[in-house]
């Protein structure tokens, strides 16, 4: 696929739900596509343009954690409720504005580059790639020895990364490493359950019944990764797939 097609394709799946924000759903379906961009671009050598992308996914993802705060808290605290309402009338304005810089400067810019860049090769996506594997790893055996909140978020950062680049970079990777995405999907939704309920918790410290009721959810939550992470360390999940990038 040549470059500007590529780029071309990723900016057009931004934009297809930008007419429906701040929909929940838009907010969310554009999101992924902001990081599916930012993965094209680091295997296209254009990572000197991902600030633009990462500005709208930033403004996109504190409008999606507060509809999701908003959401879970709707029936269980009013207060709260109103609080996180203020502050998401608040991200959706910064979004407004993020969206208004990106239609200006970054989506200009994209399809420019795009243009002019050399198309992906086999080389380059599996040096993107191993790398992105490799600190995936580390960063899944740190949450497995430590499984504190810190720890796991960074894991699930580097799931994503790894996800979307092996997602982008498809057709230029052996055959195995796509059949790697059903693990890193898994662990990333268990992952990011995870997260969700330490927000939570955070949110929820003044509260003793809801409290004790996240950080129940977040004791089974947490039996379910670390089993995830037990396997993936046992069955040496990531250096199998580093093997076929060598």
């Amino acid at each position: 696929m040549k470059t500007s097609r590529q780029i071309a394709e990723r900016l057009q799946e931004v934009q297809r739900h930008a007419a429906k924000l701040p929909e929940p759903d838009a907010v969310h379906r554009m999101r992924v596509a902001t990081r599916r961009l930012r993965a094209s671009l680091r295997l296209l050598r254009l990572r000197g343009l991902e600030p633009g992308v990462k500005e709208l996914q930033d403004a996109l993802g504190e409008v999606r954690d507060l509809q999701l705060q908003v959401d879970w808290l709707g029936k269980r605290d009013a207060a709260l409720t109103r609080q996180r309402k203020a502050r998401l009338r608040r991200a959706e304005r910064a979004l407004a504005a993020a969206l208004r810089s990106w239609n200006g400067r970054a989506m200009p810019a994209l399809l420019e580059a795009g243009a002019q860049a050399t198309a992906l090769r086999r080389k380059r996506a599996r040096k993107v790639v191993r790398k992105s594997l490799g600190r995936l790893e580390e960063r899944l055996e740190r949450a497995r020895s430590k499984p504190a909140p810190r720890s796991l978020h960074r894991a699930r950062i580097a799931v994503k990364q790894a996800r979307y680049l092996i997602e982008m970079g498809e057709d230029r990777l052996p055959a195995a490493l796509p059949r790697l995405l059903a693990d890193l999907k898994a662990l990333q939704a268990s992952l990011g359950q995870l997260h969700d309920v330490d927000v939570r918790i955070g949110l929820v410290k003044g509260r003793p019944l809801l409290l004790r009721e996240q950080r129940e959810e977040r004791r089974q939550l947490g039996k379910i990764v670390a089993a995830q992470l037990e396997r993936w360390d046992e069955q040496k999940v990531a250096p199998r797939a580093l093997k076929h990038l060598s």
